[in-house]
């Protein structure tokens, strides 16, 4: 089995590109899947919180406070102010506007990290974005939501925000819990092969929330190319405005922001939705992984060659 975890770390690029696919391809296994997203989602965040030591990524932060907090202020209100001028003068659906603007407020995605490994950049920072942003999401998305963007969700504001938190704590907590247990060194013996676990857990969440998709590409197949296409713009365009805005950090902090800022975790507020959530919302979900399974592919040439001893950030 260990063995077998650190080949699905190896190969993760791949992996989970194909994992989209079989879902697409396979639409009584993505139904089967289907349930086993939100534990996934919670695997995942375990995962993350086990593999590294959280009071030095505090301290690491601490350190740091005036860049920590312009990273968490972009992600979690920047962006989505950005994004609403930038979408305000376009002629696209309402429901297509909100999914792109509660993705650009949602926290770093929890796979964030496991990319970010994979490319060699900063770990921790990635680490501490995704803690950070989640812990911040149940403050201060659904507010971000409801009165500076003035999307309108069928949940209270109060509800929304104590289902968040639960959904959040229980990752922590069993990342905590699990880390405290296993012991550093046992996790550090083994890390390739929760690395490899964390990509079993990502091909169990591709394939399960492609569930309902098929049906949709056959049905209506402009609008889920319009919601594709939508998907990797608003993901690679959140990466180029970090890009831009952190131009000046140190190499590989700087791209670990600009990759980070550009993969969203909109599965947290799908799932505790639930029915509420509405079936464009789902959709975005769907398609939007494409372009977060395809990142390492695409992105990571770019990012390792950026973040290469030598190469800086600055301006010339």
């Amino acid at each position: 089995m260990i063995r077998l975890l650190e080949l699905l770390g190896r190969r993760a690029t791949p992996i989970l590109a194909v994992s989209l696919f079989i879902g697409l391809a396979m639409p009584e296994l993505a139904r089967l899947a289907r349930p086993l997203v939100a534990p996934a989602i919670i695997g995942l965040m375990v995962c993350n919180v086990m593999r590294l030591d959280l009071r030095a990524i505090a301290g690491a932060a601490a350190s740091r406070p005036a860049a920590a907090a312009a990273m968490l202020a972009w992600i979690m209100v920047g962006a989505p102010l950005l994004a609403a001028l930038v979408l305000a003068p376009l002629p696209l659906p309402p429901a297509l506007k909100a999914a792109i603007l509660l993705t650009a407020s949602s926290p770093v995605l929890t796979a964030a990290p496991t990319f970010v490994m994979m490319m060699g950049l900063d770990g921790a920072l990635a680490v501490f974005s995704v803690i950070a942003s989640s812990l911040l999401q149940p403050v201060l998305q659904p507010p971000v939501a409801y009165f500076l963007l003035g999307i309108e969700l069928d949940l209270p504001i109060g509800a929304l925000m104590a289902r968040l938190a639960v959904f959040v704590g229980i990752g922590f907590a069993l990342g905590s819990v699990a880390r405290r247990v296993a012991g550093p060194e046992r996790i550090a013996r083994n890390e390739k092969a929760i690395g490899g676990a964390a990509v079993g857990l990502l091909v169990v969440f591709g394939i399960g929330v492609m569930d309902g998709t098929t049906a949709l590409v056959l049905e209506k197949p402009t609008l889920v190319l319009l919601y594709l296409a939508a998907g990797f713009a608003t993901n690679f365009l959140l990466q180029a405005a970090g890009i831009a805005i952190f131009w000046r950090m140190a190499r590989p902090q700087g791209m670990t922001t600009a990759l980070v800022g550009g993969c969203r975790n909109l599965a947290n507020l799908v799932a505790v939705l639930g029915p509420a959530a509405g079936p464009e919302l789902v959709l975005f979900l769907a398609v939007g992984q494409f372009p977060l399974y395809f990142v390492p592919a695409i992105f990571g040439p770019l990012y390792r060659r950026l973040a290469a001893p030598g190469r800086a950030l600055t301006r010339p």
